[in-house]
């Protein structure tokens, strides 16, 4: 398990971004679906996967999953 906290990123602080370009939005989804079964297991609802994905992907840019997870871990600090 991680250091994280099931939460959206709106709780934590973390504005909920939606990328504006299609590729974006398909690399947010993509993430997602990668990270999803880690995050399930930290307690996450698909919901709140999908805006932190969203999130990040409009705040950093691109990652992978390990890279998402950690970001998650920094925001809700």
């Amino acid at each position: 398990m991680d250091d994280l906290t099931p939460e959206r990123p709106r709780d934590a602080g973390v504005p909920e971004e939606v990328p504006e370009e299609l590729g974006a939005i398909e690399g947010a989804f993509t993430l997602a679906n990668e990270a999803r079964e880690r995050l399930r297991g930290d307690g996450f609802t698909d919901d709140q996967i999908d805006k932190w994905a969203e999130s990040f992907i409009t705040e950093v840019g691109a990652g992978e999953v390990d890279d998402f997870v950690d970001w998650i871990a920094r925001m809700e600090r």
